[in-house]
């Protein structure tokens, strides 16, 4: 158990000089926990707070509790769902990970006790990942639904907090979903200069009350991977973690009982697959400088799939008194939080009694009941089936057509099947990678500005292989390609890709690093087209790799120095994510590798899906296999 600090309880400070935050009454979302919602709105990003103000027709929430009194409040959380709300597999059936969730915390709200409140968050990236962002569209004019939000607001979800993939398809888009289908209040403190993503969308925090208990909640997202530069948003931008928080969490500490950081930036400790993510700005040094507020504070985190407090808090995951959670992702896990919340002698104090992380079931409906093993797997006692059948099934049902759309079939070679894939895409040459970027490059005379030289793809990007030897839908290709990049072009001269090409050959991972390939490497590794053919030498140790042996379209490099190319790249990495925009790559690299900047150079935006560009393809060839360039062809080498 971890108490966490007591304080006395104030009143307001309204009254105090300098900028005020402005403080206005809401109505909870339908089935929140909270009896009481205050909607806490600034610009933050930018300037710093002295204290509250409401605004007209508000009070501003005081202290409820009294001497004596003790209150039970039971946070549920995830993060980085990616649209794995529902997951539907040919041969084991549909996994209902999203109605698990809903069971549970719906058990809980429904056992609770009078002094009990139950609370459901999400720590962000909550979309993009699979075939159910086909309802979210491209744009306005094809949206139909933010799958993620409309099942949040139906199952009673108190708040959540933007990740860096619900701007993925831009900011307006992201605006339509949040205005048409988030009933709780949707929370980003850093994000600046928006002209799209108005107060009347997105807030800094919110003050909740569940059973007497002021809440302040802060989101915050992460700005090192995060997309911007959109044409309908020019000047968006994220300001940084932990001067937006000085910024506004002083001034919140003052009005409340415990403040929550929903941090979208990632743990930056160990977890428990013993990863550290080297970050400059996550949640340890987020619960550093809560530690010096003054109130009883927690992190709840996501964007790195960290499994944290897995069957108790950790020792490992406080820092200075101030505990950080995470639930994995892709609705693997859902975290619980019990609290005791007292006061005694005009002091509140919280003490965490417990922290743990419910694992959630996968299905297969050919396990039989009569198998010891059929009790792991969902069965329908563990979903809330009236949840599924009225919310999740009519989702799926209006994406029936988009999934099993044929595009054509594949071949047998291992090289192209997800272990394959797997195995090849963080390390050196990828079939997969290989057979994508040359699809773009033969598809590109329709492009504007017409063909391109070449085409790079980040190793990040691609998750999964194909089906062998079977019919290839829309869906499986999803699996592949799960993310939303679009396709821009940027003009290089062969100079520039030479330098890009010695940045690359630092990113492999290496023989005998300690990493799991079948994770997320953020290193920012590029796979590209034909016309791109070099050798990695690996030195001694990362500092050390070479790009060697560097052809552009048959010609030696150092003879084409001066010549210009025109290269595409996706928005995410045109954007500098994951080390291309001239700072430290990291991501378990030494510190010293600066990673060439791609963001720069400028990019021109295409408007075009790339996973939508390469299905169109499939379509036209019939096929991925050897004989469409789903291969190994010694593009890449890598030596000792």
């Amino acid at each position: 158990m971890l108490a966490l600090t007591a304080l006395s309880s104030v009143g307001s400070h309204a009254e105090e000089s300098g900028p005020q935050l402005s403080v206005s009454a809401a109505s909870p979302a339908p089935s929140s926990a909270f009896e009481r919602i205050y909607r806490v709105d600034g610009n933050p990003a930018t300037t710093a707070y002295q204290s509250l103000k409401a605004a007209p027709g508000t009070r501003l929430p005081a202290s409820s509790l009294k001497n004596g009194d003790k209150v039970t409040l039971r946070i549920f959380h995830f993060n980085d769902f990616h649209h794995h709300h529902m997951e539907v597999h040919q041969k084991k059936g549909e996994t209902r990970k999203f109605a698990q969730m809903v069971r549970m915390v719906g058990d809980a709200r429904r056992a609770a006790a009078p002094r009990e409140g139950v609370l459901f968050f999400s720590a962000g990236d909550d979309h993009i990942g699979t075939v159910l962002d086909e309802l979210m569209g491209s744009d306005e004019q094809s949206f139909v639904m933010s799958p993620a939000y409309r099942a949040y607001s139906a199952a009673g979800l108190d708040v959540a907090t933007l990740g860096n993939h619900e701007f993925d398809k831009g900011s307006r888009l992201l605006a339509k979903m949040i205005a048409s289908d988030a009933t709780f209040p949707v929370l980003s403190a850093n994000v600046q200069d928006s002209k799209v993503l108005t107060a009347a969308l997105v807030h800094p925090a919110i003050i909740g009350v569940s059973k007497g208990v002021r809440v302040g909640v802060i989101g915050i997202t992460t700005p090192e991977e995060t997309k911007t530069g959109f044409a309908e948003d020019p000047a968006l931008k994220f300001a940084g973690v932990i001067a937006t928080l000085k910024n506004l969490a002083p001034a919140l500490a003052r009005q409340v009982d415990l403040i929550v950081v929903l941090s979208h930036t990632g743990f930056n400790g160990v977890d428990a697959a013993g990863a550290r993510h080297v970050i400059p700005e996550g949640d340890i040094e987020i619960a550093q400088y809560l530690s010096g507020l003054g109130r009883p504070a927690m992190v709840i985190g996501g964007h790195t799939h960290s499994v944290l407090n897995e069957q108790s808090l950790s020792a490992a995951n406080v820092v200075i008194g101030v505990p950080i959670f995470q639930a994995g992702s892709w609705g693997s896990h859902l975290g619980e939080i019990e609290l005791d919340v007292s006061k005694a002698a005009g002091k509140v104090s919280v003490l965490t009694r417990s922290a743990k992380l419910h694992k959630l079931k996968e299905r297969d409906i050919r396990v039989p009941a009569s198998d010891p093993a059929h009790a792991n797997y969902e069965q329908d006692a563990d979903v809330d089936l009236a949840f599924q059948q009225t919310v999740m099934a009519p989702m799926m049902e209006r994406l029936q057509v988009r999934l099993s759309e044929p595009l054509g079939t594949t071949g047998s070679s291992a090289e192209i099947g997800t272990p394959g894939t797997v195995a090849d895409r963080y390390v050196g040459e990828s079939a997969i990678a290989n057979f994508m970027n040359d699809a773009i490059v033969a598809s590109s005379a329709s492009f504007p500005g017409g063909r391109v030289d070449f085409a790079a793809f980040n190793a990040s990007g691609i998750s999964a292989g194909v089906p062998l030897d079977a019919a290839l839908t829309f869906s499986d290709w999803f699996a592949v390609m799960p993310y939303a990049d679009v396709i821009r072009i940027v003009e290089m001269s062969g100079r520039q890709i030479k330098d890009m090409l010695q940045s690359n050959a630092q990113r492999l991972v290496r023989p005998g690093e300690q990493v799991k390939l079948a994770g997320f490497v953020s290193r920012g590794l590029l796979h590209f087209s034909g016309g791109i053919r070099y050798t990695v030498s690996l030195g001694g140790d990362a500092t050390q790799a070479q790009a060697l042996n560097i052809t552009l379209a048959g010609q030696p490099v150092d003879a084409v120095l001066e010549r210009k190319y025109r290269v595409v790249f996706s928005d995410y990495i045109s954007n500098g994510n994951e080390g291309w925009k001239g700072a430290p790559v990291l991501a378990g690299l030494p510190s010293s590798i600066v990673g060439f900047d791609i963001k720069s150079l400028g990019a021109k935006d295409t408007g075009l899906i790339y996973r939508n560009e390469i299905a169109a393809y499939i379509k036209a060839k019939g096929v991925v296999g050897t004989a469409t360039g789903a291969s190994k062809d010694g593009r890449l080498s890598v030596a000792p």
